[in-house]
């Protein structure tokens, strides 16, 4: 979600999930906030232990931020990560631990941290996080998987916001001298040059006479090159932008104090700066580096052996596009089924830094707006807490220049988790299978096959077995139990049945006389349920007290025979 920086505008997103559910339709309103529990800004025993080892991990004060607030926000994200649980069995520990000790080394080899959190609080807008962590010399570092995608409306051009046109040049603004590319003297950005006015295409001129900015589409389609503007409401102020031809060459002025530039290709820099300003607000001098991996783009400066830890589907899609969309021109990021995910190309370096942050896993801390339109419901900007401390604070207000170790905290304490995440069966490798759990969202794990006689889902529940085979519950393998062994259906025995019923706990019994082997029967027994196999009878002992049939089966000789007293003859 994105805020606007101090003093200019809030944009919240009217957003609506809709999920089917059982055929029901289910569109809780959206409403970024911090969680009840910590309404009364009470946190729990557990929640001060965990803001203790924060101070513990990061003892560096001068990024720490306010203890009360960090404390609010760490509980609220511990409830809402659907990790936070296993986390906090470590980090909200009083005492020391292995998962602490851990934690405190200065070396840690790469590991792939899967997760989600529940956006606003609704398991239906459930989001996932992917990085990989690692620490070398006391640093950690963090790398965030992208796809990213360009996908301007208007095809061939791409839009650059005011602030970012003013630091590009075309070819005319720029000489070579001695092999460097440099400014000529009074050169002026392309905000002054090729945006300077408007460029329609055939035929279009005149489209958008007459007609205030904020009826026009938003993508200003209609614009071939030059200045595009547009506005949110009536009442809101005018933006504006600069198309170029996405072929062309422009040059970037990187440090304003030298005339040096270099050439870029317009995608190329779009994706460059969202690299660079987003790695250069999260770092931490000594503490914490951040990189972000766009596949496609810059993921061969990353080594093999680090790219070879992540799936396919790990790579979180990133979207910059012309248009806001979809939920009325918000500049969103995002990752779950129902929401794109998506940044305009004009969005400004503030807002990057606010929407990576929930690839960390953080929430919104921001409420709803009340009827009166002060208050915000259980959010930072509630009259509640300090603004001057709230305000500080990335997750609370998008485009702050402060940077709060709490945040890198949330993220690193992560690496404590069992990470066995998974999607599918095949991702799991040999001898495991992905869990599903009760709830799959944010649940599957790859968990070792099942051995027989385990439990196992009654529908689908072969998968989970190492046999392959499931029946009523039980993991089994045909033929698999000898005589007298625990089962729990017929079909397990090796020979005979199951004393019990299928799912139920037995023992391997016989069912007839060929299951017990060369001279013994297979005693039925009087409740008809534990057959035994039993020796069978010499010539002159009992066989029956009743004349029948099967006396004789009981008899070396085969005959059972004399009323009243049945004897083996």
């Amino acid at each position: 979600m994105k805020r606007s920086i101090l003093g200019a505008t809030l944009w919240m997103a009217s957003i609506s999930v809709g999920l089917s559910i059982a055929g029901a339709s289910i569109s809780p309103p959206a409403k970024a906030n911090l969680c009840t529990s910590v309404r009364d800004k009470s946190t729990t025993t557990e929640t001060r232990n965990d803001v203790n080892f924060f101070r513990e991990l990061f003892p560096d004060s001068t990024d720490r931020g306010d203890d009360l607030w960090n404390r609010m926000v760490l509980q609220c994200n511990r409830q809402r990560d659907t990790k936070g649980r296993e986390i906090g069995k470590v980090t909200a520990s009083p005492g020391n631990n292995a998962g602490k000790t851990q934690l405190k080394s200065g070396d840690l080899g790469a590991k792939v941290i899967r997760g989600h959190y529940n956006f606003f609080g609704l398991l239906a807008a459930q989001l996932r996080y992917v990085y990989v962590l690692s620490k070398t010399g006391g640093v950690w570092e963090m790398v965030i998987p992208y796809r990213p995608i360009i996908n301007d409306v208007v095809k061939n051009r791409v839009d650059f916001n005011s602030s970012h046109a003013g630091v590009l040049y075309d070819s005319s603004q720029v000489a070579n001298a001695g092999g460097e590319l440099v400014l000529r003297s009074g050169a002026r950005p392309i905000s002054q040059t090729l945006c300077a006015s408007s460029t329609y295409f055939a035929k279009q001129q005149g489209k958008y006479d007459k007609k205030e900015l904020h009826r026009r589409d938003k993508e200003n389609k209609f614009i071939s090159l030059g200045k595009i503007e547009y506005k949110y409401t009536k009442n809101g102020g005018a933006r504006w932008g600069c198309r170029v031809a996405d072929s062309r060459d422009l040059f970037w002025r990187s440090d304003s104090a030298s005339t040096r530039v270099s050439k870029v290709k317009p995608r190329d820099w779009i994706l460059d700066n969202f690299v660079r300003t987003v790695e250069n607000y999260w770092k931490i001098d000594g503490l914490f580096r951040l990189r972000l991996l766009m596949k496609g783009h810059n993921d061969s400066s990353f080594p093999a052996s680090m790219r070879a830890l992540l799936k396919d589907d790990d790579h979180l899609t990133v979207r910059f596009a012309t248009k806001f969309l979809p939920y009325k021109f918000n500049q969103m990021y995002k990752s779950n089924i129902v929401q794109f995910n998506n940044f305009s190309t004009m969005t400004t370096d503030g807002t990057y830094w606010h929407e990576v942050g929930h690839a960390f896993g953080l929430d919104d801390e921001y409420g709803k707006v009340t009827k009166d339109g002060d208050a915000r419901e259980n959010g930072c900007e509630s009259p509640e807490y300090d603004r001057r401390v709230t305000a500080t604070y990335q997750m609370c207000e998008a485009g702050a220049t402060e940077k709060r170790q709490l945040y890198h905290y949330l993220a690193v304490s992560r690496y404590a988790t069992k990470q066995n995440e998974c999607d599918n069966d095949a991702a799991c490798g040999t001898g495991r299978y992905c869990d599903r759990g009760t709830i799959t969202i944010g649940k599957n794990q790859c968990v070792p096959l099942k051995a027989n006689n385990a439990a196992c889902a009654a529908i689908g529940g072969g998968k989970q077995c190492a046999s392959g085979q499931c029946r009523s519950g039980r993991c089994y393998s045909e033929n698999s139990v000898a005589m007298g062994g625990t089962c729990y259906a017929d079909g397990a025995c090796r020979q005979g049945k199951c004393s019990a019923a299928d799912g139920f706990r037995g023992v391997c019994v016989c069912k007839k006389d060929s299951d017990c082997g060369s001279g013994r029967y297979c005693d039925g027994g009087l409740d008809l349920k534990r057959n035994a196999c039993r020796a069978k009878l010499e010539n002159g002992q009992s066989c029956g007290k009743v004349a029948s049939v099967g006396n004789d089966r009981k008899c070396l000789s085969g005959k059972c025979s004399g009323f009243p007293n049945y004897k083996c003859k």
